[in-house]
């Protein structure tokens, strides 16, 4: 039995009711605000900030004038200020403890609350030193001040009490900057999930309707036609981890079969419920259009056995294909704006000769082709780039602006002057030497030797007393907290105060104006675009390294240089250069903020944070990167039907905009064809969940679920209805295909980093961020509890700064999906964790020699799945392996690049046994007993595995029913393979595996690629057929070409009859409008 969450009540309290979190938000600023009405009540109007950072006795003088009362009576009233702030402060952080769910949220708003604390009693202490030194600046008043005659003993003595009571104040006033912030966000938070739950509606139905529960036979509901079934539930948990706090992740309870010592592996094998095991299944690898190419070609030539396979799995440019086949096979959703019947079959999607097939090969080129569509696709990347860009450095500016007014009343560092040099326009003196109040040096100083000799300490005694008794622990929290605290006051006084300085000494020194700073940023966004274009583009390469050998008359030595090293030095010195001009000129521009935002006009200052609010906080980012461009042009030429108008046949591309293509109706098993899986991966940060050497796990798109075992699963009807709208476009079949087939972005799972940076800085990627099943438990719960999140109403600007930094938690709300080929490329994982005692792996990743993806996917089977796969004579599939052969004509211009064979076969053994029905009904029950070697066994027990098969490889301990085989047909040149093929070869080296990045292939790549699968499928066939009839594939190559299948090109081969119809499978499952 699949496991399934329960939430524990003795795990979370029970919460009060929305309106008391409404009374508690509105309380928090109460001791706040009390305390700013009687200071000002009670305190005149002085300069009680100048005093607090004097710092020394003349400079207190100079501040205070002739004022001791006043400020004597400032510094009384401040009691009242500071002990109203520290108590809402404090009950800020309490709040967000019991507010906020997420742990690093909790710890945060406790932190904030403690740096009130802190902050509170830095600030007393000050104030209580400040007052006590004031009547010592009665006699410097009387006898004309610091200078003046002092009559003996008077005014007399030592600057030490007003440092100390700077540095103080320093450290008040920087610790009280982010413990306010946090505040605002705490308070803010509160208010807004208490009013939700205030005036929230009854939960949502399947149907969408709220309150009353679903009629029996609505689609979508348990135990309606085409749903999942009646006891196929709403989410399926991930499982769970442990945290550092002691406890696990998820916290709700799961009800499953008892775990034993491969729980891990049995973990890693659950998928979601109805997803039975099966005799046959088929995973289409990634490349792009190449492997688009091949897919198309092999399972046209495999078609009888396609029909047999219950599970179709596909990666990236495999799902091209895939996506193609399924949307053609589906009728238009009923209820919406279009009405179309497909009509098409599993015998006739597709087929050669084809309207449809003949529309994916007239739009190969399908990103962009001609003039026109190159001009939308660069346009479309500037804009991208344009916008992004001018958000990133709005959101700097106003950070800027903030930190400028900060600093313009709590004069940590003084930067008044540097505001009438950076608002000229060039000319003037250059601003005066950067200075550090020595107060708040000395307290750095103090801080670091405090935290060192803490740490020391803590050294000394920890082996003497043990890790955790009571003063080894306190002594390494106070070196945690000096640390801190230092670092803090590093940043406040000389980091940002720094950076200001040298942004407008610079901009004095080059006399920088309006027109060199347009000039400064044209060229940043000049150098980032090509760099972007080489990095989308690099396969172009091979032209510059021609040219390059030509020009030296070394041709082998350049190709080897320009492919080698040259090449990538060139490609990484550009992308380093525009990620260093970028950071270079957010920094100066924070910094020239700093330093004059202050100064700015009024408007600029109320302007410029209201529309980064309005639009960036409102601004979907996804929508603004190329996740949006690259589906539309996928849709333009892999969404597709056949229509008959007036007497013509045609290919009718699918309206991309009036049509949907939802997952739970498009994506929906159609007769005689397999349930279609896109594998794509979720990228998470940490090593909790994700492989070992990877940052990605599994993440799929069907009709049932969505999710992954590592995530949880969510059910594709309900998820659709319960997201917000335009976030559920990328719940749709076409959005699912650019999603697996997102290969660039700025978290490449376990692939090269050079890029993501760019890619994320720039919102120039791939991919898109969708719901996280596995928080989704407590927000589709009857009895919600108001202080959990909702979910984001758009993916808003801190899902791109997340990006930037690489930070991407198991427990977020959102997961950034990308391409499959991040954390498995052949597909060949996520098939066999479903279960198929015949496993068919279509190869055309693009692997120069000895099959690097497949070795790499077999490794991850065994270390996720427990499954050990053996190949038979891998070694065939190696470039050269032909040699032995006798060659003619121009397969021995090729030799080196032969292999072989195209096919190879491979031992699977489940660590459990396979739970197949037609293998039941086949030998019936006590020969499944017996095969499983589990003799005595009572019904109960049986049952109990037949349950398990719903958990993917779950099921009893067994012989032979834990074994499998494995058929990897993989795109390599072999000498039996068709003179067209070989000719194509001669003249294209780089055939069959032209880089994944082109993917503008014209109409002699689509050919020879298809042609190429087309070989493929016939060698696999015999092979196929074989391994279903139960006999073991012959290890030695057919002697002749095998027999191609009815709809094959090949009109001279003989036919083979197909073998026996499988039972069918359900009808299409047509979902309702939500």
């Amino acid at each position: 039995m699949v496991a399934v969450s329960e939430e524990s009540s003795a795990l979370v309290p029970r919460p009060v009711p929305p309106w008391a979190g409404v009374l508690l938000a509105l309380g928090v600023p109460v001791p706040l605000a009390l305390g700013w009405l009687l200071f000002h009540h009670w305190a005149p109007s002085v300069r009680g900030v100048a005093l607090q950072l004097a710092g020394t006795r003349e400079a207190a003088w100079a501040v205070a004038g002739g004022q001791p009362a006043a400020y004597r009576a400032a510094l009384a009233a401040g009691w009242w200020l500071l002990g109203g702030c520290t108590l809402t402060l404090a009950a800020a952080g309490l709040l967000g403890r019991y507010v906020l769910t997420r742990p690093h949220w909790r710890l945060t708003a406790l932190a904030g609350g403690g740096a009130g604390l802190l902050a509170g009693a830095c600030g007393l202490a000050g104030n209580a030193l400040l007052g006590s030194r004031l009547d010592g600046l009665d006699g410097l008043d009387r006898f004309g001040g610091p200078g003046g005659l002092r009559a003996p003993g008077a005014g007399t003595g030592s600057d030490t009490p007003f440092a100390a009571a700077s540095a103080l104040a320093t450290v008040m006033w920087l610790l009280l900057l982010p413990a306010g912030a946090i505040a605002v966000v705490v308070v803010t938070a509160t208010l807004h999930r208490a009013l939700r739950g205030v005036f929230r509606r009854p939960p949502e139905t399947a149907t969408g309707r709220t309150g009353a529960p679903d009629p029996p036979g609505t689609p979508g509901v348990p135990g309606a036609a085409g749903a999942p079934g009646a006891e196929a539930p709403a989410l399926v948990p991930p499982w769970p981890v442990a945290t550092a706090r002691g406890g696990h992740w998820p916290t709700g309870r799961r009800t499953h079969p008892p775990l034993d010592h491969r729980a891990r592996w049995r973990n890693g094998a659950v998928v979601p419920p109805g997803r039975e095991h099966a005799r046959l299944g088929f995973c289409v690898s990634g490349g792009g259009i190449r492997s688009a190419c091949i897919t198309l070609g092999a399972l046209q030539s495999l078609r009888p056995w396609l029909k047999e396979a219950r599970y179709l799995v596909s990666v990236s440019g495999g799902g091209y294909t895939v996506g193609a086949l399924q949307l053609a096979l589906s009728d238009a959703a009923p209820g919406g704006p279009v009405r179309a019947v497909s009509g098409l079959t599993a015998d006739d999607v597709l087929e050669p000769g084809s309207p449809e097939e003949d529309h994916l090969r007239r739009n190969a080129k399908y990103l962009a082709d001609g003039t026109g569509q190159w001009l939308v696709a660069l346009g479309t990347l500037l804009r991208g780039l344009v916008a992004a860009l001018t958000l990133l450095l709005a959101a700097v500016l106003v950070l800027g602006l903030g930190l400028s007014r900060f600093y313009h009343l709590v004069p940590l560092a003084d930067l008044d002057g540097l505001a009438a040099v950076g608002l000229r326009t060039g000319g003037g003196g250059p601003p005066g030497p950067f200075a550090v109040r020595e107060p708040a040096l000395l307290a750095l100083l103090g801080l670091l030797a405090a935290g060192v000799a803490c740490w020391l300490l803590w050294l000394l005694v920890f082996s003497l007393l043990g890790w955790n008794t009571l003063l080894p622990r306190t002594l390494r929290l106070l070196s945690y907290g000096a640390l801190a605290l230092a670092a803090l006051l590093a940043a406040g006084v000389l980091v940002v105060p720094g950076l200001a300085w040298a942004a407008v000494r610079l901009q004095e020194s080059l006399s920088v104006g309006a027109r060199q700073t347009g000039a400064g940023l044209s060229l940043t966004v000049l150098l980032s675009y090509l760099a972007l274009l080489l990095g989308i583009l690099w396969h172009g390469r091979r032209a510059v390294e021609q040219g390059a050998a030509a020009l030296g008359g070394l041709m082998h030595d350049a190709r080897r240089l320009g492919g080698g090293l040259g090449g990538r030095i060139t490609e990484y010195l550009l992308v380093w250069s525009a990620l260093a001009a970028l950071s270079a000129g957010a920094l100066l521009a924070l910094g020239w903020a700093v330093a004059t935002g202050h100064a700015w006009p009024v408007a600029a200052q109320v302007l410029l944070p209201l529309v980064l609010g309005s639009v960036g906080l409102n601004l979907d980012q996804t929508w603004m990167g190329l996740h949006p461009f690259y589906r539309r042009r996928l849709a333009s030429a892999f969404a597709v039907r056949r229509s008959t108008e007036d007497g013509e046949v045609l290919a009718r591309p699918y309206h991309f905009f009036r049509e949907q293509t939802r997952l739970s109706h498009y994506g929906a098993r159609h007769p005689g064809f397999p349930q279609v899986v896109f594998a794509a991966a979720a990228n998470l940060s940490g090593n909790s969940r994700t492989p070992p050497g990877r940052r990605a796990v599994s993440f799929t798109f069907s009709h049932d679920y969505v999710g992954g075992p590592d995530v949880g699963y969510a059910r594709t009807d309900l998820l659709e209805r319960r997201t917000r709208r335009h976030i559920a476009r990328d719940l749709t079949v076409q959005s699912a295909m650019a999603v697996s087939g997102a290969a660039f972005s700025s978290a490449m799972g376990r692939q090269s980093r050079a890029y993501q940076g760019l890619f994320a800085v720039t919102n120039a990627r791939l991919g898109t961020w969708l719901p996280n099943p596995a928080v989704l438990g407590p927000l589709w719960a009857a009895e919600r509890d108001w202080r959990r999140a909702p979910q984001p109403a758009v993916r808003r600007l801190p899902y791109q700064l997340r990006e930037l930094c690489g930070r991407f938690p198991m427990d977020d709300r959102f997961l950034l999906t990308t391409d499959g080929g991040h954390y498995e490329n052949l597909g060949l994982v996520e098939l066999l964790r479903h279960g198929v005692r015949t496993a068919v792996c279509i190869d055309a990743s693009g692997d120069t020699s000895y099959a690097a993806t497949l070795a790499a996917a077999i490794t991850l089977a065994r270390e996720e799945l427990g499954i050990t796969i053996t190949l038979h004579e891998p070694e065939l599939l190696i470039p050269g392996s032909a040699g032995g052969q006798p060659l003619r004509g121009l397969a021995a211009r090729l030799a080196d690049r032969l292999s072989a064979r195209t096919v190879i076969t491979g031992d699977i053994h489940y660590p459990d046994a396979l739970i197949i029905a037609d293998e039941y009904d086949e030998e019936g029950e006590e020969a499944r007993r017996g095969e499983d070697g589990r003799h005595g066994e009572d019904e109960e027990n049986d049952a109990d595995r037949r349950a398990r098969g719903a958990c993917g490889a779950c099921g009893e301990h067994g012989g032979g029913g834990s074994h499998g085989t494995l058929i990897v047909v993989q795109a390599v040149l072999t000498a039996d393979m068709p003179y067209e093929l070989h000719s194509y070869a001669v003249a294209n080296p780089a055939f069959p595996n032209d880089s994944t990045g082109d993917q503008w292939f014209d109409h002699r790549q689509f050919d020879a690629y298809q042609t190429l699968g087309r070989h493929l499928g016939e060698q696999a066939a015999p092979v196929v057929k074989a391994a279903l009839a139960g006999t073991r594939p012959g290890a030695e190559a057919p002697a002749t070409p095998p027999q191609a299948p009815p709809d094959s090109t090949q009109g001279s081969a003989p036919h083979i009859p197909p073998p026996a119809p499988a039972p069918a499978p359900p009808a299409p499952r047509r979902a309702t409008q939500g």
